[in-house]
C-alpha cells in the first residue's frame, strides 16, 4: 500500500469516526389518558414515530437550537424515539367504570350519562396516575430507561402528552437532584449543631425520593422541610445520603428538559401567582435547578385543544428569583408556555391532532424554544 495512500486512509478515518461517536440525546414520548387497547398503543406508536422524524428536522436545522440543546454538535437527537406505554396499567379500573355507566343507563338521563362518561374517560388516567402508589412503579421503569441512557453516555428529553405531562413532572420532582440539601439546612432554622455538622461534609445535590426513602426530612404544613430532630440519627442519615442519591435519583446531567403537551397540568396548579400562594420548597429548588443547569421546560398546547390548559402568565427570570426568594445563577435554563396556535382541525378533535399534525407542531414546538428563552430574560437584571 503506498505511503500518501496509507496517510491519507488514516485521516479519513479519524476524520469520520469522531462524526459517528456523537453522543445521543433520546427523547422519550410518554402517553395520554384513555389509551388502554392495543390498537390504542399502536397508534401511540405510529404518531410517536411521526411527530420525532419532524422534530428532527426542525431541531437540527435550527441555528439557536443546534448551539443551545445539541451544544453545536457534541450531541444528536436520537433518530429512534423511546414510546414509554403506561396506558394499559389503569385497563382494569377502565373497564370497571365501564361497567358502571352500563348500570346508570338504566337510571340515568342519556345526555348525562353521556357527559359523565365524557368525562371520566378523559381525566380517569390523570387522576388515577396521580395517585402515588400508581404513579411510583411508572417512575422506576421510566428511571431505569433514563439511567441506561445515561450510562451509554446519552441525556433524555421528556415529552408528555396528555396526562403523560403528570408523569414528566413528578419525575422531575422526585427523582431529578434539584435539592441541595446543605444550603437548605444552612438556611434553615434548625439548631446551630445541625448546621454544623454538615458545613464541612461533602453533600451531593439529591432527590425527594432519596430523602423519603433516607427519611432524614418531612414536610409541614406548608410544605417546609423539618429535618430529622434526634441528633445521633440525623448524623446517621447525613452519612448515608449520597449512597441513598445514587441509588434512587437521576444522574445530574441526564437529563436535559421537558416538553408538556395537551397538558391540563395547569388546572391542578393554577395558583403560582396568587399573592397568598406559598411555593414548597421541592418547587422552588425545582426551578432554580432549572435554570442553572440549562434545562429547558416548555408546554405547548393548541390554543384550541379543550383539555390543554396554559399556564396563568409566563415567567422570567426575575419573576423565578422573586417567587423563590432564592440566589439563581443564570445558567441558561428557561421556562416557558406557548399554547397561541390553533390546531386547525375541529373543536373536538384538536387534542388528538398533535401528533397527526406533527408537521405543523413540531414548528410551533421550535418557535416556543427560541421564544421561550428570549422571553424568560428578556427582564434580567445583571
Amino acid at each position: 500500500m503506498p505511503y500518501k495512500f496509507f496517510i491519507s486512509l488514516i485521516v479519513i478515518i479519524f476524520t469520520i469516526i469522531p462524526a459517528f461517536a456523537k453522543n445521543e440525546i433520546t427523547f422519550i414520548y410518554l402517553n395520554g389518558s384513555n389509551t388502554n387497547t392495543q390498537n390504542s398503543k399502536e397508534d401511540f406508536i405510529k404518531g410517536v414515530n411521526k411527530l420525532h422524524n419532524q422534530i428532527i428536522q426542525n431541531f437540527e436545522c435550527d441555528a439557536f437550537i443546534y448551539g443551545f440543546l445539541l451544544e453545536g454538535g457534541k450531541y444528536k437527537i436520537n433518530k429512534t424515539p423511546n414510546p414509554f406505554y403506561w396506558g394499559d396499567l389503569s385497563k382494569v379500573e377502565i373497564e370497571l367504570i365501564k361497567n358502571d355507566f352500563d348500570f346508570l343507563k338504566q337510571i340515568s338521563p342519556k345526555p348525562a350519562n353521556h357527559v359523565r362518561e365524557f368525562i371520566a374517560l378523559c381525566l380517569h388516567d390523570a387522576i388515577w396516575v396521580s395517585k402515588q402508589e400508581n404513579m411510583m412503579p411508572i417512575l422506576e421503569n421510566l428511571h431505569k430507561i433514563i439511567v441506561d441512557e445515561y450510562n451509554k453516555g446519552n441525556k433524555t428529553a421528556l415529552l408528555g402528552y396528555s396526562a403523560g405531562t403528570f408523569i414528566v413532572h413528578q419525575y422531575m420532582f422526585l427523582k431529578v437532584p434539584v435539592i441541595n440539601l446543605k444550603e437548605a439546612i444552612l438556611r434553615s432554622n434548625i439548631e446551630k449543631k445541625y448546621k454544623d455538622y454538615v458545613a464541612d461534609i461533602n453533600m451531593e445535590n439529591t432527590c425527594t425520593d432519596a430523602l423519603f426513602k433516607n427519611s432524614l426530612v418531612r414536610y409541614d404544613i406548608d410544605n417546609r422541610f423539618i429535618f430529622e430532630e434526634n441528633f445521633n440519627d440525623y448524623k446517621t442519615k447525613i452519612s448515608k445520603l449520597n449512597d441513598d442519591t445514587k441509588k434512587y435519583c437521576a444522574p445530574k446531567d441526564a437529563l436535559v428538559g421537558g416538553i408538556n403537551f395537551a397538558s391540563p397540568f395547569a388546572l391542578f396548579y393554577s395558583d403560582l401567582f396568587d399573592k397568598d400562594y406559598k411555593m414548597s420548597e421541592e418547587m422552588a429548588l425545582a426551578y432554580k435547578f432549572i435554570i442553572e443547569n440549562k434545562l429547558f421546560w416548555l408546554t405547548v398546547n393548541y390554543s384550541d385543544d379543550p383539555l390543554g390548559f396554559p399556564l396563568t402568565r409566563n415567567v422570567t427570570y426575575n419573576d423565578i428569583k422573586n417567587l423563590t426568594n432564592l440566589e439563581i445563577k443564570d445558567g441558561g435554563g428557561f421556562i416557558y408556555d406557548k399554547s397561541d396556535k390553533p390546531s386547525r382541525r375541529t373543536f373536538l378533535m384538536a387534542h388528538l391532532s398533535y401528533f397527526n399534525t406533527s408537521k405543523r407542531y413540531a414548528k410551533i414546538l421550535t418557535d416556543a424554544f427560541i421564544e421561550g428563552f428570549e422571553h424568560f430574560y428578556m427582564t434580567k437584571e445583571d
